[in-house]
């Protein structure tokens, strides 16, 4: 990536469509081409996948593009493991949206 991608959660989707934007979240639901991902608000997304993903564990970060539909095209995702606090990842998206400067 050459320029950085903002962490976002459910709620913010509508503000960065078209744009790449990092998601943090447990995977609900999977299948060959689409997966349910709980945000770190709680809110539910649905990825696009790509084909190439290599999802292995209850939580990812999916970096993609949010579509019209604010759905999101995954590029790339990396497993995070299998406890992660989403309260404090909502945390560390909102402080970015404050404090974008933080994470560039």
């Amino acid at each position: 990536m050459n320029k950085p991608t903002p962490r976002i959660n459910s709620a913010l989707r509508e503000k960065y469509v078209g744009q790449t934007v990092r998601l943090v979240g447990q995977v609900l639901s999977f299948s060959a081409d689409t997966a349910v991902i709980a945000a770190s608000d709680g809110g539910q997304v649905l990825v696009k996948l790509n084909g190439e993903n290599t999802w292995g564990t209850k939580y990812v970060e999916v970096i993609g593009q949010v579509s019209n539909d604010f759905s999101i095209v995954e590029f790339k995702s990396t497993n995070m493991g299998e406890a992660l606090d989403l309260a404090l990842a909502n945390k560390v998206v909102e402080y970015g949206q404050k404090c974008p400067e933080l994470f560039t």
